[in-house]
């Protein structure tokens, strides 16, 4: 089986399974650095700024997930997230995760994929 490099999380499966869409407008904080985690999110519409020690670390866009960290090691929040454009994103508290892993197994790898997409970023950056 061939697993595609370039799959976006099914937002119709996130509603399914109990999210619910919140609406951003543009230049909203949607979460905050240091803050303690509650959940993780999913981009469904629009561009989110990933903004850390007051640098933009990376753009999301629409099919994105942010603040999953939290959803692994229960720390606080490693960067906030503010909205370039209006967004519309769903929150992930953990139960809905572990049902998303559990229902959706190709959830758990699309998290874990960004992860580490997101780990190398960042050591490419302290490399220079």
């Amino acid at each position: 089986m061939t697993i595609s490099r370039d799959r976006e999380i099914d937002f119709s499966i996130i509603l399914r399974l109990g999210g619910v869409a919140k609406r951003y407008p543009a230049g909203t904080e949607i979460m905050h650095e240091g803050e303690p985690r509650t959940h993780m999110f999913y981009l469904h519409k629009g561009k989110a700024a990933v903004v850390a020690k007051g640098r933009v670390v990376e753009e999301v866009s629409e099919g994105g997930i942010f603040g999953e960290m939290a959803m692994i090691d229960y720390g606080p929040r490693s960067a906030s997230v503010i909205a370039k454009t209006d967004c519309e994103a769903v929150a992930i508290n953990e139960q809905l995760f572990l049902l998303l892993v559990h229902q959706t197994p190709f959830f758990a790898i699309d998290v874990m994929r960004t992860l580490v997409r997101r780990l190398r970023q960042m050591n490419a950056m302290l490399a220079q």
